[in-house]
């Protein structure tokens, strides 16, 4: 007996510091290397500033581009904080995104705090007494053709911009810039590892219409940096809704009542190509369940989805549904109300509920270093 329970000692004792040297590894694998410098001239806690970064953009060359950081008012220099990578809507700016978004202030409600990046999309676009902040999420025709409907008569011009030499006002799908926004944000991510301690595996990425819809596209080529996406009010155009090949998570928020990035059929101006959606702008975007169907297959998720409760359950007949068992333990998360294209909870006026909802998602989700969706 004394020898069987010494034995049984001694695998407890090797396990417990085997999962001790495990802690330590990816304890020190998730810092960044910022962590321990002190914080730029200039920048404090519980504030938000400009920066500028020059990217190496492989269609454009060297490009100025720059983003608004917030950094949690509890930083700590030496512990890593997660970080959430924000997008507007078109036409929108960093500036007011970070507003609207209300993530930095619930940053600084969290009792661990994250940071905010608020990047700010390129504006190159001719149209006279404005221009557009957009993010590169597809091209005029993809793998599955033409994006849009191009008798732009029925629907309008397109806004062409100069860094997009084949856009044509009558026959384009090019509604963005073309600068390449995934190296933007690979680039704008790996520069704040190296200034500022940031939980490398807990970097998140969210975006409102035109940034939701970069959230779809992004996952695709970025899922080494991301742990989530949580887009809102977006959908990926036919095309370029590819899956990211390491898992990842997914909070949909999406308003049923959307017509301007349609949710479904009955909010379209009909179907389209490839069981398309159509928009008011004559846009082909994929119908959201079957996004969210794509999703839970291709991450191997249960078939059987589970009501995922949040506080604002029943406000404007919101309501969402998980669906778990998936590769690694992500998750995949579907919320709809009845709202048009907007964040949840404007007509109570509520809408940092929606941010608590949301990062109280992204924290409880993490990338892990090594596994890949077979």
């Amino acid at each position: 007996k004394l020898s069987r329970n010494l034995g049984s000692v001694q695998l407890n004792m090797s396990t417990k510091l085997l999962l001790l040297l495990l802690s330590a590894y990816y304890t020190q694998a998730s810092r960044s290397t910022g962590c321990g410098n002190p914080l730029p001239q200039g920048i404090h806690a519980g504030h938000s500033s400009w920066f500028w970064i020059q990217v190496d953009d492989p269609v454009m060359g060297l490009v100025d581009r720059n983003y608004r950081l917030h950094v949690p008012w509890n930083y700590d220099i030496n512990n890593p904080a997660p970080l959430v990578v924000d997008f507007h809507g078109w036409g929108g700016d960093a500036h007011s995104q970070e507003k609207d978004s209300h993530l930095a202030a619930v940053a600084d409600m969290d009792m661990g705090g994250f940071f905010v990046a608020s990047l700010d999309g390129m504006r190159d676009n001719d149209a006279p007494g404005r221009t557009w902040g957009s993010f590169n999420c597809s091209r005029s025709s993809g793998s599955l053709g033409p994006t849009c409907d191009t008798d732009r008569q029925r629907y309008g011009e397109i806004p062409c911009y100069a860094s997009c030499p084949n856009c044509n006002q009558e026959n384009s799908c090019d509604w963005t810039s073309c600068h390449d926004d995934i190296a933007f944000t690979r680039q704008l991510v790996e520069e704040l590892f190296s200034t500022f301690c940031v939980e490398t595996t807990s970097v998140h990425q969210t975006g409102i219409s035109n940034g939701g819809m970069f959230s779809y596209f992004m996952a695709s080529q970025l899922s080494d940096l991301f742990a989530s996406i949580a887009p809102v009010a977006g959908a990926p155009l036919i095309g370029f809704g590819d899956l990211p090949p390491t898992p990842m998570s997914l909070l949909d928020f999406h308003g049923i009542a959307d017509d301007t990035i349609p949710y479904d059929l009955e909010h379209s101006e009909g179907e389209g190509p490839h069981q398309s959606v159509i928009s008011w702008d004559g846009f082909y975007y994929e119908q959201k369940q079957s996004v969210i169907q794509k999703w839970v297959d291709g991450m191997n998720c249960n078939t059987t989805p589970e009501i995922w409760m949040t506080e604002m359950d029943g406000v404007d007949d919101w309501q969402c549904w998980s669906w778990t068992g998936c590769t690694n333990n992500v998750q995949v998360v579907s919320c709809t109300a009845n709202y048009g294209h907007d964040y949840p909870f404007g007509s109570s006026g509520q809408y940092v509920e929606g941010a608590k909802i949301m990062w109280n998602f992204m924290k409880q989700n993490h990338r892990n270093l090594n596994t890949v969706i077979n």
